[in-house]
């Protein structure tokens, strides 16, 4: 299946009746920075692209990994990122990806009771460059929000094939494994934004 096609399924199935995006919306903002998480909304790609250089130049990001994703590249984020003076740095991600500063992916879902953003992880790329760098900016599609987790899994069961690797994040990373004593970003990013995206970003994924 072409990836055009994979993400319009995945558009067709979120059903556009009784679902009240804004409450979705706020629902999500609680339950997400109760976690600890940053959430940003923006109109479109152009205020993406300003916000995500604003963020990358107050946290003075030298290297920037990004995934490969139809809705990164219609955001033009090469362009972003250079303008606030940091680079895009290039190869493997497997051999660089943990040398940025930070990694910016696209996930297919947002699941507001949870806070949790939802992504086909399948191709290890866009896991490594949302795991590995201690900042992640994750951008979704606002219109892609739903109620439930049982919401978001039957979407992907109704695809027909469900991806090989499913990754469902919450907050930025944290344990307890030592003395039972809260840490964050040990086994990954210590920081987390979301950026949902109203208009544009539900063209691709």
């Amino acid at each position: 299946m072409e990836r055009k096609e994979y993400v319009a399924l995945n558009k067709a199935l979120l059903p556009d009746v009784g679902r009240d995006l804004e409450q979705l919306y706020e629902t999500f903002v609680v339950r997400a920075r109760a976690l600890g998480t940053e959430v940003y909304r923006v109109r479109g790609m152009s205020e993406a692209r300003d916000l995500i250089g604003r963020l990358i130049k107050e946290m003075g990001a030298q290297k920037v990994a990004l995934s490969e994703s139809p809705l990164l590249s219609a955001a033009d984020l090469g362009r972003a990122v250079a303008g606030c003076g940091a680079e895009v740095i290039k190869g493997n991600p497997r051999e660089v990806a943990e040398t940025a500063d930070v990694g910016i992916s696209s996930f297919e879902m947002a699941v507001a009771e949870t806070g949790t953003l939802v992504q086909d992880a399948t191709d290890i790329n866009r896991r490594l460059v949302s795991m590995l760098p201690p900042v992640h900016l994750a951008l979704v599609p606002t219109g892609c929000l739903v109620a439930t987790l049982k919401e978001a899994i039957n979407n992907l069961a109704a695809r027909g094939q469900v991806p090989g690797y499913v990754a469902f994040v919450s907050g930025p990373s944290r344990t307890a494994d030592i003395e039972r004593v809260l840490t964050i970003g040990v086994h990954g990013p210590g920081r987390l934004a979301v950026i949902f995206i109203d208009e544009g970003g539900d063209i691709v994924v």
